[in-house]
């Protein structure tokens, strides 16, 4: 188990790079920047946790999951709403935002016992609708090739449709081969998180060569 595991670690790696990237150069910038900002230390810190109390003890990191897709749920909500200019859709997404809420607030009141397992009903209901936001952006922008967090929305409906099928699926735990070495479709859900952390340095990259380009326009 400890290929998987270091697969594991490369993309917690990517994960805190892609933090610290962003909150150096998150100073005066605009809300959706700080929104993302937001997002990857607060996904840091579940997945630093997950990583150490799973290898410490195996299966016992299981109850971190709400933590990781609550945050998710939350921060990119509060993106996309920021991001879309349309009315209706961002009373959609306050609409989903609050039923969510409600549901998960009233299932975990009716069943404690849920908060030391995965929750599919959770998973579901917070990653596909920010699947459906993604996909949204994606289409709505693709006259304009250089719009701001496209690398980022592509990473992200990549990594959700991934992800979402893996853990819906039930075959989370399934092992696909043994020899040389344990790999099961965690490992598959650990290369696509690298992927979704490295779409999202191309998109921090991408912004702040804008950001330099503007600064040296202005200058002159």
């Amino acid at each position: 188990m400890l290929f998987p595991f270091i697969v594991s670690l490369v993309g917690l790696f990517f994960l805190l790079a892609n933090a610290i990237r962003f909150c150096i150069t998150c100073k005066s910038r605009d809300v959706l920047y700080r929104i993302l900002t937001l997002y990857l230390v607060l996904l840091f810190c579940v997945e630093l946790l997950c990583n150490i109390i799973g290898f410490l003890y195996p299966n016992s990191n299981f109850f971190l999951s709400h933590y990781y897709f609550i945050f998710q749920f939350i921060a990119l909500s509060l993106f996309f709403y920021k991001s879309f200019a349309d009315k209706i859709l961002k009373r959609i997404v306050v609409i989903v935002f609050v039923a969510v809420s409600l549901f998960l607030s009233i299932q975990y009141y009716r069943t404690p016992s849920l908060y030391w397992e995965f929750n599919l009903i959770e998973i579901a209901i917070t990653s596909i609708p920010l699947l459906f936001y993604g996909l949204y952006f994606i289409i709505s922008n693709l006259k304009s090739v250089k719009h701001d967090y496209s690398y980022f929305c592509n990473g992200l409906v990549i990594y959700l449709a991934s992800s979402a099928s893996i853990f819906l699926s039930g075959n989370s735990d399934s092992v696909i081969f043994t020899e040389p070495f344990i790999l099961d479709f965690w490992f598959f859900n650990s290369l696509f998180y690298i992927l979704y952390q490295f779409l999202i340095y191309k998109e921090w990259k991408v912004l702040n060569a804008k950001r330099s380009i503007k600064a040296l326009k202005e200058n002159y």
